[in-house]
């Protein structure tokens, strides 16, 4: 296989990663959707990616932009899905036919699409010797300026990632590094799965600003104006939850200052809150201050269907409560923020979303969902 590897995705992660790739001397590849064609010409014509902010930065040139799943991963051994996770059966169809012995699918963000994916393939009978992994986070705090140019406010300092199967993680784990330094091995990928923040923060905060958010018309800063000691409650509340899971199934989860989740206060004061209350999550993988470099900066949400709701619900709550109830945990917090951000959008989140049964783990006890993700 050639030494290129390929992004698929078309948003502000996959510009971020993509223009971090080929600005580093990788020869990159970049797959968008047909349906999103238009909005992604800018960036078939060109073939080229402005990337500003931290990190390197400067004008990409890619090897290939293109439409054409078959193309953009032919003979490539690392593959980036870098994609919302309601996409990523989508990609999964998608990308069955032409997978090859050897490949590496890296999904950043997970959220458990490697256990996705896998059956998808299953259920089609692709029988390939494919390897799956999946990071906990995007490597990048981004937005689009507009497409073809990327603004990138932080960039990641610790990336758990989990392997599908977890006998692989160190050799895969020692190939990922080469691209990020700041990838850890997790122990598996629901490991990784489980320390995405976005599910705790957004969410939350969100629904307790859920009426400023209507009111200001999309100028609303979550991190400026829902970071209050109302959400810093909440929030303790919902990971005491997430921590009782994590110590049934032996999962770690990573803090910036190695503090015990278990005793963390995020304040009982406006600036304390803004101080601690992301200690737990975004510092934990962006660094210390990231919510002054980034947090404070980054306009959203502006409707409460934006993904902080769409996506980190479905695909984020109800596959965690899901997974907790299995192993007799009760959840009331999670299921109490999927039905009433249900009831607002009109959705249900608990029927839509990713469940247990959606990624081939219904009914496995503790000491089959391990081997199942150990020996996959």
């Amino acid at each position: 296989m050639s030494n290129e590897i390929t992004v698929i995705g078309g948003g502000n992660g996959a510009h971020a990663v993509a223009a971090e790739m080929a600005l580093k001397g990788n020869q990159v590849r970049m797959f968008e959707f047909q349906q999103f064609k238009d909005t992604f010409s800018p960036v078939l014509s060109s073939k080229e990616i402005i990337k500003e902010g931290v990190g390197v930065t400067g004008r990409a040139k890619l090897k290939m932009a293109t439409v054409n799943m078959e193309e953009a991963v032919e003979g490539i051994k690392y593959i980036f899905i870098i994609l919302p996770a309601f996409a990523h059966k989508m990609v999964a169809d998608s990308i069955a036919p032409y997978l090859e012995d050897g490949q590496i699918l890296i999904f950043l963000p997970g959220s458990a699409g490697t256990l996705k994916m896998k059956k998808v393939l299953d259920e089609k009978g692709i029988k390939k010797d494919i390897t799956l992994a999946e990071g906990s986070t995007l490597p990048y705090g981004a937005r689009l300026v507009k497409p073809g140019h990327v603004r990138v406010f932080i960039e990641a300092v610790l990336l758990p990632a989990g392997v599908l199967p977890a006998r692989k993680t160190s050799e895969i784990i020692a190939e990922l590094k080469g691209f990020y330094p700041s990838i850890r091995p997790a122990k598996d990928v629901l490991e990784a799965m489980i320390n995405n923040p976005n599910p705790y923060v957004h969410p939350a905060a969100s629904l307790l600003s859920a009426t400023r958010i209507e009111y200001s018309k999309g100028k609303f800063f979550l991190y400026v104006e829902g970071v209050t000691p109302a959400t810093a409650r909440l929030f303790e509340a919902l990971n005491r939850e997430r921590l009782a899971l994590c110590k049934v199934m032996n999962w770690r989860l990573y803090h910036w200052d190695n503090l015990k989740f278990d005793e963390y206060d995020l304040g009982h004061t406006q600036e304390e809150c803004y101080e601690r209350i992301l200690n737990t999550s975004m510092d934990a993988f962006f660094g210390k201050d990231s919510i002054h470099r980034a947090g404070m900066k980054m306009l959203g949400p502006k409707t409460m269907k934006d993904r902080y709701i769409t996506e980190d619900v479905p695909y984020g709550l109800v596959l965690i409560k899901d997974i907790g109830e299995s192993m007799g945990i009760k959840m009331p917090l999670h299921e109490s923020i999927i039905k009433i951000c249900s009831a607002i959008n009109g959705e249900d989140y608990e029927l839509l979303g990713r469940t247990a049964k959606d990624i081939g783990i219904a009914g496995m006890d503790r000491k089959a969902l391990e081997d199942f993700l150990y020996k996959r």
